[in-house]
């Protein structure tokens, strides 16, 4: 029979190293208090950008990105980690600058959700690349390195004094991760074997965790798929989920409107899950344009909202109206990715910036705002 939930527990350099420590000097916004709706922002290219020379500004004042999201409401930030990454464009993030990074979000009061890729670089639903230092383990000895990787990376945070409140268990993974050995197929739902492999790998990093840290502080566990504009096949990933007992605390999904659909589609999704489940949901990923580079030029139209500075803030009220609405309470936050992607030299920025939460300039833009105004 499936296991109970798992307790739910919320808890809590250059010109821009002047920045930081004036922003921890002065007055601290407060924590997000126990049970606050999230409000994040995956910042994990931040330190590659200020490092490249890029500067956040408000009103034209440079100011440290991680104090001046967190005044304008923001509440947790997510930090993905790679295992060995080639620290190509934006592939910086391994165990030492994770950690240095990680170090600026609690000094800044907010929450911290660590994103396991199990991989040397991006993991996605189109790839899943084992770290190259694993690809010959055999399938048993796959399944106990994710489970010491797990240990040993949370036992770091923890000896550092920066444990996180929540950790991703894989990225995007409605396919399955460590491809091939834990790949899974909704167009081959009958391969129960596919699933028994996924399931005894998440249990591993499950088991990392429990055996990293005490009960009483052990980081909540989120998954994170991406299949919002397919409910037949987000059924068929949490159903599996389920009758495969595997532990966790929260879903996160991945909702980006040109490929995921519409926000009734995202609510639909939300609330099936939290019923199935009996845990809280989130969006774990999402981000709109500003301003219309090419990409969003050719499908402005297909968009509900403007490709404007204004119609990124109505998006993020509207989403953030939607998650909360989940019923029972059990919408718990909104995430936004690369906010800080302002456009750097010698920098490829995904899209050229045009979902950043800045200008082309650093210059925070409206929308950024939601989460201070959230009602």
């Amino acid at each position: 029979m499936p296991i109970g939930p798992r307790p739910f527990r919320p808890t809590g350099l250059s010109l821009l190293a002047a920045l930081l420590l004036s922003a921890c000097a002065g007055a601290a916004t407060p924590p997000p208090a126990p049970g606050a709706f999230l409000v994040g922002a995956d910042i994990s290219a931040l330190p590659t950008h200020e490092n490249h020379g890029a500067m956040y500004l408000e009103n034209g004042h440079p100011m440290d990105a991680v104090a001046l999201l967190r005044r304008h409401g923001f509440n947790a930030f997510r930090l993905r980690l790679f295992v060995h990454p080639n620290h190509e464009g934006i592939v910086d993030n391994d165990l030492s600058y994770t950690l240095a990074l990680a170090r600026r979000v609690r000094a800044s009061g907010a929450r911290f959700l660590l994103d396991l890729h199990y991989s040397d670089t991006w993991a996605d639903p189109s790839r899943q690349s084992k770290p190259a230092s694993w690809a010959s383990l055999p399938f048993t000895e796959l399944v106990r390195r994710v489970r010491t990787y797990t240990r040993d990376t949370l036992a770091r945070f923890a000896a550092e004094g920066v444990t996180p409140d929540y950790v991703q268990i894989g990225n995007e993974i409605t396919n399955g991760m460590l491809w091939p050995d834990g790949r899974v197929d909704f167009s081959k739902s009958g391969d129960s074997a596919a699933w028994d492999r996924l399931a005894q790998l998440l249990k591993a990093g499950a088991d990392g965790i429990d055996e990293a840290l005490p009960a009483g502080k052990r980081p909540a566990i989120l998954l994170h798929i991406e299949s919002v504009g397919n409910l037949p096949r987000t059924k068929w990933w949490i159903g599996n989920l389920l009758s495969h007992h595997v532990p966790f605390d929260l879903i996160g999904f991945s909702y980006y409107p040109e490929w995921h659909g519409s926000l009734t589609d995202l609510r639909a999704a939300l609330d099936w899950t939290a019923t199935a489940t009996g845990r809280p949901v989130l969006v774990a990923e999402t981000a709109y344009p500003w301003h219309p580079d090419a990409h969003f030029a050719n499908i402005a139209g297909r968009l509900a909202f403007p490709v404007t500075p204004a119609g990124q803030r109505s998006f993020l009220d509207a989403l953030a109206a939607t998650v909360r609405a989940v019923p029972g309470g059990r919408g718990a936050g909104v995430f936004y990715w690369y906010p800080e992607a302002v456009p750097t030299p010698d920098l490829f920025v995904w899209l050229g910036g045009a979902c950043a939460l800045f200008d082309q300039h650093g210059e925070l833009l409206p929308a950024a705002s939601f989460a201070r105004d959230l009602r």
